[in-house]
């Protein structure tokens, strides 16, 4: 991948004023000669999708799907994770290149905390209005990062129609932010409902959304408190887009170790779940041996 060097990087951030609009909106876009080329963001894309299951975290959906006037349920692939670290090319991309471009609009050196490709299939849902810092700091606490952007890039053209992503701008901030809902109990489930960062539905009315329709390749920049959201794909063809989350190196470097403890997280889940399934079918079958012995019991002799 061809890339200007350092000097004509700064030169294109100061001159679109990238870190005033980032200050005053919590968002911004990085002019075209900044882009990814798209042959080079899709090809790397459709490694990841040949990737086997355990190389890389997938993710799938059950979508419906009309065929010949009847309605299919359909398993498809949706989201990929923890791949950057062992594919070189998106590692260079990520650690390397948007590593840079945030960091000199931002102001800070900035390092990746995790990251997640959607690939929004045709037909496949959006995501409900949320902030993205209440979940990220549920991995660590106290312990980790506080601070959080996001840096999406668009592998394909993003629309209305293919459910683009839709941000309200504005100076969010710690002090200065919507109000998220209490996420619902789920007795440890990393991926469970109840998705913490939530914006209630009353608040969800009083928020308007902009559109960020733009070209593959296009990347943009928001922090941890904007709200955001995205609508179902009703085109024909996937809208893929990677988002990638940073947190300033000062606040530690936790790339590795936070996919080590979803992990562990998710595998723990697992097992209780596992103990919980064996301990319901224990008890069903000790009832209805009760309930066999009673209605033996009532059988004259």
């Amino acid at each position: 991948m061809k890339r200007l060097d350092d000097d004509e990087i700064s030169q294109l951030i100061n001159s679109h004023r990238l870190a005033f609009h980032y200050e005053m909106k919590s968002f911004c876009m990085f002019p075209s000669e900044l882009s990814v080329p798209v042959e080079y963001i899709r090809q790397m894309t459709d490694e990841l999708i040949l990737l086997e299951q355990g190389q890389v975290d997938k993710t799938y959906e059950t979508i419906r799907v009309l065929r010949q006037g009847v309605i299919h349920p359909k398993q498809v692939l949706t989201r990929i994770e923890n791949f950057v670290d062992d594919h070189e090319g998106w590692s260079d991309l990520c650690h390397v290149y948007l590593q840079k471009l945030v960091s000199e609009t931002l102001g800070i050196e900035m390092v990746l905390y995790k990251e997640k490709l959607n690939i929004k299939p045709p037909g496949g849902s959006g995501f409900a209005p949320h902030l993205d810092t209440p979940s990220l700091r549920i991995a660590f606490g106290d312990e980790g990062p506080q601070t959080f952007c996001t840096v999406m890039v668009a592998i394909d053209d993003m629309t209305v129609c293919n459910g683009c992503l839709r941000v309200c701008t504005g100076d969010w901030n710690e002090d200065n932010h919507v109000l998220t809902m209490d996420p619902e109990i789920d007795l440890g489930n990393p991926d469970g409902a109840g998705r913490v960062g939530a914006i209630p539905i009353d608040v969800v009315d009083t928020i308007v959304y902009e559109s960020v329709e733009c070209k593959g390749g296009s990347i943009i920049v928001f922090n941890g408190f904007v709200p955001h959201r995205s609508a179902a794909n009703a085109s024909s063809f996937p809208r893929r887009a990677v988002f990638l989350t940073f947190n300033p190196k000062c606040e530690g470097d936790f790339h590795k170790r936070y996919y080590e403890k979803m992990n562990n997280m998710r595998l723990l889940w697992r097992e209780s779940e596992s103990v919980k399934v064996a301990s319901q079918k224990q008890q069903q079958y000790d009832e209805d041996a009760r309930a066999e012995l009673q209605a033996m019991s009532t059988i004259p002799k």
